[in-house]
């Protein structure tokens, strides 16, 4: 009979420890789980231009990286109500003479059709950054109109936030007494805004024109 009572009363026992457990928020909840961060990088740029003797224009560029893969749309581009999209991978190299290279394949609709094999190559070196992005059209309609798009920006940071520096674009919607558009460029990029203004051909009263930009990174 003792050992029947005893036998009750550790069942008693571990049963009201049991159900303390379940009582006790620090058992019965999990540890927290920290939120994962989004794998992607997403931003983008909007310009808007009027050049001479050619339409006023807004193109819209915007970009998603996931570590080295790069995608990448754009929108007035290369011609006028004209789309292209991009994928790339990109390759990083150096400390103090950095270097990322993004070599990539575009197929382009709309206005005009085709694809397009690129390049985006950001270099820096103290102060100093140079970018320049580069295609070579296909025109799936007609060879004739291959066109090899580029523009490139040296600039110089006077800070941390604001730099001036040197602008050449060669685009086929722009349409002046030179192959390649040339100016000065002036750049401030916020933590998460930043504002641009490119102002070309400034020796020329007829083909002087500026490209404002908006750029965010959420």
């Amino acid at each position: 009979m003792k050992h029947h009572h005893a036998r009750t009363l550790l069942v008693l026992v571990l049963f009201a420890q049991a159900a303390a457990a379940m009582q006790d928020p620090a058992i019965t909840k999990p540890p927290p789980v920290a939120p994962r961060e989004n794998p992607w990088e997403i931003s983008g740029n909007v310009y808007y231009s009027d050049p001479p003797n050619s339409p006023e224009r807004v193109t819209l560029i915007g970009y998603a990286d996931r570590g080295p893969l790069h995608l990448e749309a754009r929108y007035g581009y290369e011609d006028v109500d004209t789309l292209a999209l991009f994928g790339g991978w990109t390759f990083g190299f150096g400390k103090e003479l950095r270097a990322e290279l993004t070599p990539m394949i575009g197929a382009v609709m709309g206005d005009t059709e085709g694809f397009a094999p690129g390049l985006e190559a950001d270099i820096g070196w103290k102060r100093l950054n140079f970018y320049t992005e580069a295609e070579y059209l296909f025109d799936s309609n007609d060879s004739d109109d291959d066109f090899f798009y580029s523009w490139s920006t040296l600039m110089f940071a006077l800070n941390d936030s604001l730099s001036a520096g040197l602008v050449a674009e060669r685009s086929k919607i722009v349409d002046t007494d030179f192959s390649v558009q040339r100016g000065l460029a002036v750049q401030y990029a916020g933590a998460h805004v930043g504002f641009s203004l490119y102002a070309y051909n400034l020796d020329s009263s007829d083909d002087f024109y500026s490209v404002a930009s908006v750029s965010f990174a959420p």
